[in-house]
């Protein structure tokens, strides 16, 4: 059994509740482009960072002012979110087991494909400064689901790749944790169990990770 010893954590739909926020500020925005996103199209795209979804949304390929026009697209988006979004909403038992294992020295990370600007403005800082490495979608060349994301947490956190536990909700995360040589938990917030089912095991709900017997080793 390998010897666990840090923990790293996608954010929306893992520890907060947000992704329906999410939706809402994607659909909004793309409305003004005459693009009318579903859930259905819009779920499976989690965990991709921010640009490249709206690349994808938008249909800009490889013109050569993609990237400027994603980024114009994601700062409305994120301007949306903060302006319309409802009071953030951590998952049940999130803050206890942050702080249980932040108590603990358990080095932690985010490893989120939103931006840091959107995520240090809605996210108290008692909970952020918890947190050893905070990754972010523009920090990494490539995104999830290539491993750069978790491997730049790892590397942060001072942690062998192969001895973290990433907790994950979307097939995106997935794939860059186990390309990352990382132990995978899935919880389906979002995404049915068969949605996850590349992760190592998935659970029903965060609640479940507190009496884990992998977390429980850390602690």
């Amino acid at each position: 059994m390998r010897n666990f010893r840090g923990i790293l954590f996608d954010f929306d739909g893992v520890l907060a509740d947000t992704m329906e926020d999410h939706f809402r500020a994607w659909h909004s925005v793309l409305a003004d482009f005459g693009i009318a996103l579903t859930r259905e199209e819009f779920l499976p795209h989690e965990g991709m960072p921010t640009r490249e979804m709206a690349k994808i949304f938008c249909g800009l390929g490889d013109r050569p002012d993609a990237l400027t026009l994603a980024d114009q697209i994601v700062a409305q988006k994120d301007r949306h979110y903060v302006g319309h979004r409802k009071q953030l909403k951590f998952y049940s038992g999130v803050e206890e087991l942050v702080e249980s294992l932040h108590q603990r020295g358990v080095p932690l990370a985010i490893v989120s494909g939103g931006q840091f600007k959107r995520i240090s403005v809605t996210v108290p800082s008692s909970f952020l400064e918890k947190f050893k490495a905070i990754i972010t979608g523009e920090m990494t060349e490539r995104g999830k689901p290539f491993p750069d994301p978790y491997l730049k947490g790892a590397r942060m956190l001072g942690v062998d790749p192969e001895k973290c536990v990433v907790v994950e909700n979307a097939p995106l995360g997935i794939r860059a944790a186990k390309a990352a040589g990382a132990y995978c938990i899935a919880i389906a917030s979002t995404l049915g169990r068969e949605q996850l089912a590349e992760a190592d095991e998935v659970l029903e709900e965060f609640t479940e990770l507190k009496d884990h017997p992998l977390i429980q080793s850390m602690i």
